[in-house]
């Protein structure tokens, strides 16, 4: 398993990171006026990102067996991600920039970094 662990994981975070920066550089691009931000060559490479994040996301938690009955964490990261993706979109998926859906999405992806590295719901809190 060590063979197909470590490089998953280590894809499927630079990915995560690579969209996280992607999604940031887009918003605050977007308040300076720039152009580039609702191109479509970088849309689709946003939306690439997104489905090889998924897909590897997929794949871990085949491999590792993980069961979101079980683990709470899972069905927080989950949650967290429909509201990212559901508010981001909101947020720059149109021709305008509304900012509370992008800081919500902002909000959201810390979340998941968060509990994605802890394992708790809750945070510790």
């Amino acid at each position: 398993m060590d063979w197909f662990y470590l490089p998953m994981v280590k894809m499927h975070a630079l990915l995560g990171w690579c969209s996280v920066a992607l999604f940031v550089v887009r918003g605050l691009a977007h308040q300076f006026g720039a152009v580039w931000v609702m191109d479509e060559r970088l849309r689709t490479l946003v939306f690439s990102s997104h489905v090889l994040i998924v897909v590897s996301g997929l794949s871990l938690w085949g491999a590792l067996h993980h069961d979101p009955t079980q683990e709470p964490w899972m069905v927080g990261k989950f949650i967290a991600l429909a509201v990212y993706f559901t508010s981001g979109h909101f947020a720059l998926g149109r021709s305008e920039f509304r900012v509370i859906e992008y800081l919500v999405a902002l909000m959201a992806l810390a979340y998941v970094g968060a509990v994605s590295v802890t394992r708790e719901v809750g945070l510790g809190l």
